[in-house]
């Protein structure tokens, strides 16, 4: 990630397909009983690392992560379809970026250590739950910052932990990508290749359909009251979090570019599909 790259335009997406009319009807009460209800859950999240995660070894606390986590897409309405199967062994998880939803949707499957930019720390609801589950922070405004992050994430794999990276650096509509940063594929490839990169794709789709939504993203300025408002209106979501087969390279800009041609390819073909 170079922090002073600016990001490439993002493609106008397909439109927003119009929710059937009694879902309209009921999105603001849907609404905020989903706010309310995961403000509910994001207390229990930092009662759970809190007071429970110090009495937990490293199993326990992936276990308690899982299952917060889906609950967390249950009472936000997406539900979650699992294609593929992760490394069981420590590897780096190479995602598109599309929604504030990402890391929890993966976190449902197999928890991660994820990098993410220092202010997620301070979103609300969820920012003292990504704190406490040790994601690893990087100041984007710093560029000697992703120095210090590698060496974390090294580090991380080593003890036999999952890192996660979103390479793009920032969030897009879900419907293609943006460029590949390469600088954090470094960690994976710092001991010759010793550990491999799972690419995931995720990708958002109408439920009862089975085509792409955008409803889900978050992009912009975009706020995460003003994200959970538009899935409350929108036609129920599923999110498809797929593990594609594991890379391996001897440069990073190998690891990055590979990794976004595996899951560029996937993307394009499902949505092909959903035409």
């Amino acid at each position: 990630m170079n922090p002073a790259q600016e990001p490439a335009a993002l493609a106008e997406p397909p439109p927003l397909a119009p929710a059937p009319l009694l879902d309209r009807i009921s999105a603001p009460v849907r609404f905020t009983s989903r706010l309310t209800r995961l403000g509910a859950h994001a207390l229990r999240g930092q009662l759970i690392v809190q007071r429970l995660f110090p009495r937990l070894d490293a199993a326990g606390r992936r276990q308690q992560i899982r299952d917060w986590s889906a609950e967390l897409l249950r009472l936000s309405g997406i539900a979650l379809q699992v294609n593929g199967a992760p490394l069981q062994t420590p590897s780096l998880v190479a995602a598109n970026h599309v929604s504030w939803i990402d890391i929890f949707a993966i976190n449902a499957v197999q928890p991660v250590r994820f990098v993410s930019k220092s202010e997620a720390a301070q979103w609300p609801l969820v920012g003292p739950l990504v704190r406490g589950v040790g994601t690893l922070f990087i100041e984007r405004e710093r560029a000697q910052d992703v120095v210090r992050v590698i060496h974390q994430m090294a580090q991380c794999l080593q003890k036999g932990d999952h890192v996660g990276v979103f390479p793009e650096g920032t969030t897009g509509y879900g419907h293609e990508l943006l460029p590949f940063h390469a600088n954090l594929f470094q960690a994976a490839c710092s001991r010759d290749g010793a550990f491999a990169v799972q690419p995931v794709a995720l990708f958002y789709a109408d439920r009862r359909s089975g085509r792409f939504s955008r409803a889900a993203s978050y992009v912009g300025n975009e706020t995460m009251v003003g994200s959970l408002w538009r899935m409350s209106a929108a036609a129920p979501l599923c999110v498809e979090v797929d593990y594609l087969p594991p890379l391996r390279a001897p440069s990073r800009r190998a690891l990055a570019d590979q990794t976004r041609e595996a899951i560029a390819e996937h993307l394009h073909q499902r949505l092909r599909d959903s035409r």
